[in-house]
């Protein structure tokens, strides 16, 4: 093809593209005039921020699409406040969804009715909150030795500790124990503030518990909220709202004195990993001395035992052996419960008055806050459940 010809068609595209854009309106000063034109609409027409959200939402723009969704909640569009929620929650998890929409009613920017039921429910927003869900409870045949106040703060935990309760009390093994359950306790999520980081133990705003914890006949606290991973500290159980039975055997077994018998963290191996101490599964060293307190606690179902060494204190470089050989629950959480351990556990439940209350967490809550008044009566509810520490610290009153 010739220069002129090449030239020449070069000149007819662009005229056409020229008469197309003239056609179409389509120029850049027109393209950032009817933006900024739809931007103003959308401060009072929701149908405006509705189309901005969609626009945002096909170039990908998720954040700004959340929040012309959200604009267009706050003028009334239902569709609008449905897709803000679940766009949300996909970028952001469930708390925060529900501490925005909490914060938008309060601030009187959305209708508390605007809200489905189910939405409420899903996210955590309680109307009445806390408050027991009625004939939720569980007890054992065998007695309540230890009774276990359940709480959850959305219907997802809600329905887990359903079905969860109903395993145990189904399995041959929980099932026979003296453990009970109460009625279990809705927190709205924003208040109970659980945190929802996979890889991280979830931790909560356990403080709002406290009226609980001083009105309740119970010693241990069971938390279904959150996501991330589960733990037992303080005489409180902590499990996401997916947690299978399997998972909460194994915390329960911490309640117990039972120690995790795989490479704990530097931190952890430090405050549990003492030379010449045991737990209720390990010894920390395997001197005679070791053995024979061990065997003296455990009495009388120590006297044969089989010690394997474990890697819970690897990082400490002191070696740990567990009471028996083969792979448990407290290695990995799925495998089968040795006879052994489950004697040990019916002995331990035996002396509940060594498992720490979460009363005595409370009072020590308490302390910290210097408030005092709270603090007796923590302290009291501790020493009622017969444990050692708050006993002696009543002594000093």
């Amino acid at each position: 093809m010739s220069f002129i010809n090449l030239r020449a068609l070069l000149i007819k595209s662009q005229l056409a593209g020229f008469f197309a854009l003239l056609l179409s309106g389509c120029s850049p000063e027109h393209n950032a005039a009817s933006e900024q034109q739809l931007v103003d609409q959308a401060t009072i027409e929701p149908a405006a921020a509705m189309q901005l959200a969609r626009q945002r939402l096909a170039d990908n723009e998720l954040e700004a699409a959340l929040q012309w969704f959200r604009q267009a909640a706050k003028l009334g569009d239902t569709q609008g406040l449905n897709h803000a929620i679940q766009l949300q929650q996909r970028l952001e998890g469930r708390l925060a969804t529900a501490t925005w929409l909490q914060h938008t009613v309060d601030s009187n920017q959305l209708p508390a009715v605007a809200i489905s039921r189910a939405q409420r429910a899903a996210l955590g927003l309680w109307q009445s909150s806390p408050a027991a869900v009625a004939n939720s409870g569980y007890q054992a045949a065998a007695g309540c030795n230890l009774i276990i106040q359940p709480v959850a703060s959305q219907q997802a935990g809600i329905v887990r500790w359903q079905q969860l309760q109903s395993a145990w009390a189904k399995d041959p093994l929980l099932g026979s124990l003296p453990v009970c359950f109460n009625d279990l306790i809705k927190v709205n999520a924003p208040a109970l503030n659980c945190s929802e980081q996979a890889a991280s133990r979830i931790s909560c705003n356990y403080d709002v518990l406290t009226e609980q914890v001083l009105a309740g006949k119970f010693s241990q606290l069971l938390v279904i909220a959150g996501s991330g991973i589960a733990s037992y500290n303080n005489g409180i159980l902590q499990l996401p709202d997916t947690a299978s039975l399997a998972l909460l055997q194994h915390e329960f077994m911490h309640v117990l004195g039972f120690i995790d018998e795989y490479p704990l963290s530097l931190e952890s191996a430090e405050s549990v990993c003492q030379p010449g101490t045991f737990a209720t599964n390990l010894l920390f060293g395997n001197s005679p001395a070791t053995l024979a307190a061990w065997q003296h606690k455990w009495q009388p179902l120590a006297d044969n035992v089989t010690l394997q060494a474990v890697a819970t204190c690897n990082a400490t470089g002191l070696q740990a052996y567990r009471v028996v050989a083969t792979i448990n629950p407290m290695e990995s959480y799925q495998t089968a419960m040795p006879a052994f351990y489950h004697q040990l556990m019916v002995r331990a439940l035996d002396q509940t008055e060594y498992i720490m209350p979460v009363q005595y967490y409370f009072a020590y809550l308490a302390r910290q806050q210097q408030a005092w008044q709270h603090w007796h009566a923590l302290m009291q509810l501790a020493a009622g459940h017969g444990y050692p520490k708050a006993l002696e610290a009543l002594q000093y009153l």
